[in-house]
């Protein structure tokens, strides 16, 4: 993939998504289908959140459309391997999809429970794991600052794959919580891994239309989803999206350098984490105001478009120091 075939790709993936997206936010508006998220555990949190209701939610339908399309016209099945991509990415938007329609059907707003979204997930994990093994970049993972390459035997790879599957799709789903600070981050996080293919750092020709068309289409959908929001993703975006971005790392064999590069997705998954086990383990005390952090820092006055942006520069000072460290 050339330089101007990727900024076409982009350039396209943005395109469509701010076209379409009022057409999709009309659509979701007629059918009701709108935020009915509850803090019923936080009630501070429930009055700042109260605005958001009734917002028109499922917008990752539109980004996992457009990424999708464009990605496949880019080339991105020119390789077996985007195969991989694709189903996996496909399977847990199907489970962020379902988890949706029960939220909006239960007068509760109760999705999936947490058991069987795991088992789902990580059922997509192994079958991401099997359907990539014939890959020359299967088995291998290249570690951080440096080019040692770790290989595993294929069981190992398979059962990495799913844990990598389960700790992003959670992480980017757990930082979809506040206007744009998801799809920012991951416009950003894509984009990495786009110009790292583009500067031939991957073997793999199928990562670059990928990375390249859902960076094109996060960032046409923050048209819409910056603050104040006109749509969400939903879980369909935010599971579907982070499947992608954790199939095109493990085929890149730089999967240790999404810890880097998500380092925002990293310490919102980990917020939750210790918040957890600090209550848990310390009858009841929390670290945290609230978790995920970012709500951390809202109770604790911050406005909501500070603490996105700053997020954002985080994930950027992040994606340029990865590619100074690891090269361009």
């Amino acid at each position: 993939m050339s330089g101007w075939q990727a900024a076409l790709t982009v350039f396209m993936s943005v395109g469509f998504s701010v076209l379409l997206g009022p057409w999709v936010i009309r659509l979701l508006t007629q059918a009701r289908i709108r935020q009915t998220q509850r803090h019923d555990d936080c009630p501070a949190l429930a009055d700042i959140q109260a605005n958001k209701q009734g917002t028109p939610t499922m917008g990752g339908l539109l980004v996992m459309g457009v990424g999708c399309c464009v990605a496949i016209g880019a080339g991105g099945l020119a390789q077996s391997e985007g195969w991989s991509v694709f189903i996996s990415g496909l399977a847990m938007a199907a489970v962020g999809f379902w988890d949706d329609v029960l939220k909006l059907s239960s007068s509760e707003s109760v999705g999936l429970r947490s058991l069987p979204k795991l088992l789902l997930t990580v059922g997509v994990g192994v079958l991401f794991g099997l359907l990539s093994l014939e890959s020359s970049n299967a088995t291998q993972v290249m570690l951080l600052f440096g080019d040692a390459t770790v290989w595993f035997v294929q069981l190992i790879w398979v059962a990495f794959a799913a844990l990598v599957m389960v700790a992003c799709v959670h992480a980017v789903n757990l930082t979809d919580g506040m206007d744009g600070l998801a799809s920012g981050c991951l416009v950003i996080a894509f984009l990495v891994y786009g110009v790292w293919a583009l500067a031939g750092l991957d073997s793999l020709v199928i990562n670059g239309p990928w990375s390249f068309a859902f960076a094109g289409s996060c960032l046409g959908f923050l048209w819409f989803n910056r603050k104040p929001a006109a749509v969400f993703m939903g879980d369909v975006g935010a599971l579907g999206l982070g499947a992608v971005l954790a199939a095109i790392s493990l085929l890149s064999s730089q999967t240790l350098w999404l810890l880097w590069v998500g380092g925002v997705f990293v310490a919102e998954a980990v917020s939750v984490i210790l918040q957890v086990g600090s209550y848990k383990l310390r009858a009841g005390k929390r670290i945290f105001r609230v978790a995920p952090v970012h709500h951390h820092f809202q109770l604790g006055g911050m406005e909501e478009g500070q603490i996105v942006l700053r997020f954002w520069l985080v994930s950027g000072v992040l994606a340029l120091s990865a590619w100074m460290l690891r090269g361009v």
